[in-house]
């Protein structure tokens, strides 16, 4: 092993349908991922920005993590799309496969962190003591889809867990 080198490649020998199977699952998951997240972040900002709450700093903020949650869940759209090059043949690299599986947890984990944040911004600035706001349909979309971009990254680690799972 060269210095600075990471581990060398363990494959694992595996029928050349399954690996077919292996390939295909990941790009049908992973592309549509890439794209919902896509939009996802563009409706997050820009509800969020057009929301009675938008003139809260707190706010503000809240929707910037919004945007890096959908960022999280393009990453993970991005990681189950190139886990493909750990399928070749008849043989699956298992510490590739490792890797993206533990990738996508951490891309999950981040998006839930992010979700959270914009949430409880959300939620502290509809309750301000100062000047309350009343929840409207914007409030309940921009929510909505803060649920729906965690449920992204949740089926792009389970997809993966399942898929790269081998031996």
């Amino acid at each position: 092993m060269i210095i600075g080198q990471g581990p060398a490649p363990a494959w694992v020998w595996v029928s050349a349908p399954r690996v077919e199977r292996i390939r295909t699952r990941l790009a049908l998951t992973g592309l549509p991922l890439i794209g919902m997240a896509l939009v996802f972040g563009i409706a997050l900002v820009g509800v969020g920005l057009n929301l009675p709450t938008a003139h809260s700093p707190i706010n503000v903020i809240g929707v910037m993590t919004a945007g890096i949650g959908a960022f999280w869940g393009i990453l993970s759209g991005v990681s189950l799309a190139t886990a493909r090059s750990c399928a070749r043949g008849e043989f699956v690299d298992v510490n590739g496969a490792r890797l993206v599986r533990r990738l996508l947890g951490v891309w999950w984990l981040g998006a839930i962190v992010c979700a959270m944040a914009a949430w409880f911004c959300e939620v502290m600035t509809l309750n301000s003591v100062a000047r309350p706001v009343p929840f409207t349909i914007g409030s309940a979309v921009y929510l909505a889809v803060l649920g729906l971009l965690v449920v992204l990254g949740g089926v792009a680690f389970f997809t993966a867990r399942k898929v790269l799972r081998v031996g």
